[in-house]
């Protein structure tokens, strides 16, 4: 009895001693609300999160408490007079959402967190954070008029300006509020503040906020101005409405303010230097050729010393609401961010003919300064991605757009910059009237603001290094108003093309303010046109209702994926009944004889019952004709899995087991049906229920990604996809990566990236792509060469090469599992973005000795595997320690592997 109380003793004097020799955790660092760092112009709907600190190792978040203030002061002091979350019990560290509290309208609130870690030590509170809110009504928008210049103008370009003595007194703040349909480019006082751009339905018009208290001048006259672009409805665009609406609220010291709207007293006239009637680029509405006569151009029309006494008042259409803003003006934290970046060569064919080379294709503006003496003739030009034989820029694969320019100059130093953005590599000018060099050409690159340097990859074979680059570089090109398809010929934020850049964009780019934007325009289309819970296939759009079933069907996996890279629970929670007519919609088209998806309802042409991948030579012959496709009844299961899922966590027991139900019955309908005497997939079958004999790529790697192949077939359902190779397009192309991962092909897989005589992204590099294409065979068929869908394959990459995937919401758990590659690839390293932090991966394998290091951030545990490389026994070193590993097929794997750096070997 008295030895077991010595060590009772014994026990509890290590347990203090450990707890003595724990460090108590950091201020919690990197806060974002909104996602974003001190955001403006925020909804109501605040949620918050931050980075932990804590030296220890194998450390998690226990508890955190949130507090909001109304005033700095009051925050210091500790008053949360606005919310406390009080000590709450939880691992979360974003989408922490602000309960039952009403925020007022262009208000600053101010926040801190402290957290607590796994021995109950709690950390300093954080720095202040804030937010400011928008304007969340449409009384908020009182005294400010929506205005417009009267036109009839097809490419409407319009200045708009205003004048406005402000007190003497101290200015505190200065935000200005806008929207303009479809663009806008804010300056105040001469001094560039930002630009915006608004293609939505006029029901659902954006605007933005910027914070300009340093751009104003107290004591004095100053000057607000615009200029405006409407030109009408196309890909990716509505045609909504000319006009404008912006309100700035000027707060001085005192409390006091200062509130100028837009209203008939504003100056308007047209910037007629883009001459009118020029043709269309496309038929898809991208906009018109950009012919500009700098010698129209009014020199300081955003400057205060310009007399505007013979401009025209605006015209007054209405306050907010005003048809056809009929809605409530929705808060868009999106913003493009511009880059002037310079040319890799700048070759004079002779006689004022240049070929301008950016070394790779950019989305945005070339600009240009044509310094001659005196006003020139016309100077002509035109981008592509292609060149010819002699070295000029081809006009014959040009991606089905008219990328013409033409531009006046002045005599006086005039600048050449179009407006509407294009993807290009290359310019050719025909005759300019001075030489062209490094000093006065560039190119402004723009893109929705993803930041490349949230990951990183390297590897030991160069051409999967190219392969990462090509895609990543193409994330960017993609990511403009929405994910648009291609930023030349169409600009459409199509539903499939959008899912498979924003999946990619959240791990690769770590963003979320985009992937939440696009999800919602998606569930905003079936309000508009689909009651019975398709979605559009394009949206927003010129031409109204136009879907594509699988598109509606792949929709609930992107939602899933944001669901696990953010832990969102309040997105599905809003949407729930949205997300579930989706699976409703499929289900509706099941045929009770077979328990299969029949022709489900929606497409044309083409399209109709289901696209399975574009371009059609990318279905590499799959059979179309039958009645019920596989791969639609595969993406059934998906469907009615992830309803199941997220009812689940939604705490919705009826529905978890209903939608379960539903994917089991089609599960097995899939596979007692569909697989053939051989033991893989065909296509599908006919209305008089008899198979296709045709076995595509695609109907194989949906089943096996998605885990529906029994166990008995998948080694045929394998080797046949291996043996078909590349036989994808970009519709279906995440697949093909996953089923291989996931069937620990890990050679196959190197093959797939690498591979220059397989159809694929190595192919395309050696082809000269610096983009991924529309097709594999794009460059013989003028298709897309700048179309972000093939971007896809990054997850590949950092799923299986890397090793990482979320195995719990908001990566509270991840698993560590490069697959083994023999020799086919022996090192690889690289980070990854979570909302805990970035996950530090770096393994190698040489002299038949396998290493991984591995930093994982604090509140995230991880379950590693290594391979066994050929060898007996299930002996890992783990931090210099032997440790016995489980055994899994060909790897061991170790669970429960907290914070910090380890490092790991076989």
């Amino acid at each position: 009895m008295k030895q077991l109380k010595n060590l009772l003793i014994l026990m509890l004097f290590l347990f203090l001693s450990i707890k003595i020799l724990a460090a108590n955790p950091k201020a919690p660092y990197n806060l974002r609300s909104f996602d974003k760092k001190n955001p403006i112009g925020t909804n109501n709907k605040a949620y918050f999160g931050w980075f932990l600190s804590d030296s220890d190792s194998n450390e998690i978040q226990t508890a955190y408490q949130i507090v909001v203030a109304s005033s700095l002061a009051s925050l210091k002091a500790n008053k949360a007079d606005i919310w406390d979350s009080h000590k709450t019990n939880s691992g979360k560290q974003n989408y922490i959402y602000l309960e039952n509290t009403s925020l007022q309208p262009a208000t600053t609130y101010y926040w801190k967190v402290r957290c607590w870690d796994k021995d109950g030590n709690i950390s300093p509170y954080s720095s202040v954070a804030q937010f400011t809110t928008g304007l969340l009504t449409n009384e908020d928008w009182s005294t400010a008029q929506w205005i417009k210049r009267d036109s009839k103008d097809n490419d409407d370009y319009t200045y708009f300006r205003k004048k406005t003595k402000l007190s003497s007194k101290a200015i505190k703040k200065a935000i200005t509020y806008v929207s303009a349909c479809h663009s806008y480019e804010l300056f105040i006082n001469g001094q560039f503040v930002g630009k915006g751009f608004n293609n939505h339905y006029p029901q659902y018009s954006y605007y933005n906020a910027w914070d300009v208290t340093s751009f104003f001048n107290k004591n004095s006259e100053n000057l607000l101005a615009c200029l405006t672009h409407w030109y009408g409805g196309g890909q990716g665009r509505a045609t909504g409405t000319r006009g404008i609406i912006l309100k700035t609220i000027v707060e001085y010291a005192d409390g006091t303010q200062t509130i100028i709207g837009t209203d008939k007293t504003w100056k308007q006239t047209q910037a007629s230097q883009w001459i009118q009637g020029q043709p269309q680029r496309n038929g898809e509405g991208v906009g018109r050729v950009e012919f500009i006569n700098a010698r129209r151009n009014i020199a300081n029309w955003n400057n205060l010393k310009l007399d505007d006494s013979s401009w025209k008042n605006a015209t007054e259409i209405g306050s907010q609401p005003t048809a056809p803003w009929a809605g409530t003006l929705q808060s868009d934290l999106a913003r493009v961010v511009e880059k002037e970046i310079k040319p890799v060569t700048i070759q004079s064919l002779g006689n004022g003919k240049y070929v301008i080379d950016l070394g790779k294709i950019y989305a945005g503006s070339f600009k240009i300064a044509f310094n001659e003496k005196f006003a020139s003739d016309t100077i002509k030009m035109h981008g592509g991605y292609v060149l010819n034989n002699d070295g000029t820029v081809s006009t014959t694969i040009t991606q089905s757009t008219n990328m013409g320019f033409k531009f006046i100059p002045n005599g006086k130093n005039s600048v050449f910059n179009p407006n509407v953005y294009l993807g290009m590599r290359y310019l050719q000018v025909d005759n300019s009237p001075n030489e062209l060099n490094q000093s006065n050409v560039s190119f402004i690159s723009r893109h929705f603001e993803l930041d490349p340097s949230n990951s990183t990859f390297e590897s030991s074979n160069e051409m999967l290094n190219k392969s990462w680059e090509l895609m990543k570089h193409t994330l960017i090109l993609g990511a403009q108003e929405d994910f648009v398809d291609t930023p030349t010929r169409e600009k459409g934020a199509f539903l499939l093309d959008s899912w498979s850049q924003a999946v990619p964009c959240m791990s690769v780019m770590y963003d979320r303010t985009m992937n939440s934007r696009v999800l919602n325009e998606f569930l905003q289309s079936q309000d508009q046109y689909w009651p019975d819970g398709r979605l559009n296939a394009v949206y927003p759009n010129v031409d109204g209702g136009r879907d594509i079933p699988d598109f509606t069907q792949s929709y609930l996996v992107w939602v899933w994926d944001y669901y696990m890279q953010t832990g969102n629970l309040e997105f599905l929670k809003n949407n729930y009944s949205r997300l579930k007519k989706i699976a409703d919609y499929v289900d509706a088209y099941k045929n009770e004889q077979t328990g299969l998806i029949h022709r489900l309802k929606g497409g044309k042409g083409p399209y109709e019952f289901g696209i399975i991948d574009w371009p059609a030579t990318m279905r590499y012959g799959y059979d179309v004709a039958v009645d019920s496709r596989t791969v639609i009844d595969t993406y059934a299961y998906e469907d009615f899995n992830i309803i199941s899922k997220i009812a689940d966590v939604l705490g919705n027991n009826i529905d978890k087991t209903i939608y379960q139900n539903k994917a089991e019955a089609i599960k097995k309908a899939i596979n007692s049906q569909l697989i053939n005497s051989d033991g893989v997939y065909t296509d599908g079958i006919f209305s008089n229920y008899k198979a296709s004999l045709h076995v595509s790529q695609h109907a194989n790697i949906l089943p096996y990604a998605l885990n529906i192949v029994p166990e008995s077939n998948k080694k045929q359902v394998m080797d046949e996809i291996k043996k078909q190779k590349m036989n994808v397009g970009m519709v279906s192309l995440r697949w093909l990566p996953e089923s291989i991962g996931l069937a620990d092909e890990g050679e196959h897989l190197i093959d797939l990236y690498t591979n220059t005589e397989w159809e694929g992204w190595a192919k395309t590099i050696s082809l000269g792509a610096t983009a991924t294409w529309e097709s594999w065979d794009a460059n013989t068929t003028d298709q897309s060469m700048s179309h972000p869908w093939g971007a896809v394959g990054l997850l590949g990459i950092q799923n299986y090469i890397l090793g990482i995937k979320a195995l719990a919401p908001q990566h509270e758990k991840v698993q560590i599992k490069p697959l083994w590659f023999a020799d086919k690839l022996t090192a690889a390293k690289g980070t990854y973005p979570t909302d805990k932090g970035t996950i530090m991966i770096d393994w190698n394998y040489s002299n038949n000795n396998y290493q991984l290091k591995l930093n994982i951030p604090v509140n995230c545990t991880a379950k590693v595997y290594l391979p066994k490389c050929n060898k007996t026994g299930n002996q890992i070193k783990v931090n210099g320690k032997n440790v016995s590993a489980t055994e899994e097929g060909n790897y061991l794997y170790i669970d429960q592997i907290g914070s910090g750096e380890h490092l790991f070997e076989r």
